[in-house]
């Protein structure tokens, strides 16, 4: 799983990226001094994550909150000051997985889910072994407007999905191991059954 967790980091979701430097010493209360991801350190966030990804229970859940202009990244080019985030993460494979999340404004104005799909796009585009970055709108549920960014680095299918959920930014991200599955017609499908957990 380990390096599941590197590649997901790669496309930059913050929860799991930051879960490197919260440690025991990551505090959830009080004004956010440092980026940090523990389990239970939100539990309202971490409710409203699916609970379940074809039948199994996920390897983890952790929630977090990161305020460093680093980690923020193109966040703070629209005010954000405080991201707060729930995420879920499987194993799909020796080398896959997929991790579906939530995303909450802290402290700043609410969270747009372009600016979050901006902020994975930005992120995407400086990866070190990234051959392709194609973004597109796609419809969450037949009527929801959300944004998808899929991107090929190194051997390696990578998917975000973004959009509104409850007064929240949902996410899925999903990356596969070209080697386990193959084509990307099947990374597509986990892409959607994904996208299915979140909506039951």
């Amino acid at each position: 799983m380990r390096r599941t967790i590197r590649i997901t980091a790669a496309i930059l979701f913050v929860a799991l990226a930051a879960a490197a430097c919260g440690g025991d010493t990551f505090d959830p209360t009080g004004p956010c001094s440092a980026d940090g991801t523990a389990p239970g350190a939100y539990p309202d966030l971490e409710a409203v994550v699916p609970k379940l990804f074809a039948g199994a229970p996920p390897r983890q859940v952790d929630s977090g909150r990161t305020c460093t202009k680093t980690a923020l990244g193109t966040l703070t080019e629209h005010r954000i000051k405080e991201l707060r985030f729930a995420g879920a993460t499987w194993g799909t494979g020796t080398d896959s997985g997929l991790t579906l999340a939530t995303f909450v404004v802290a402290d700043g104005p609410p969270l747009d889910p372009a600016w979050l799909a901006e902020f994975y796009e930005t992120g995407a585009r400086a990866g070190k072994n990234v051959q392709s970055v194609e973004p597109s709108d796609v419809s969450i549920g037949g009527d929801i407007a959300g944004r998808r960014i899929d991107v090929l680095n190194g051997e390696s299918f990578q998917t975000v999905v973004v959009w509104p959920r409850d007064g929240r930014v949902a996410v899925v991200i999903v990356a596969d191991f070209v080697r386990e599955i193959q084509t990307r017609e099947a990374h597509d499908k986990i892409v959607a059954a994904a996208l299915a957990a979140y909506q039951t």
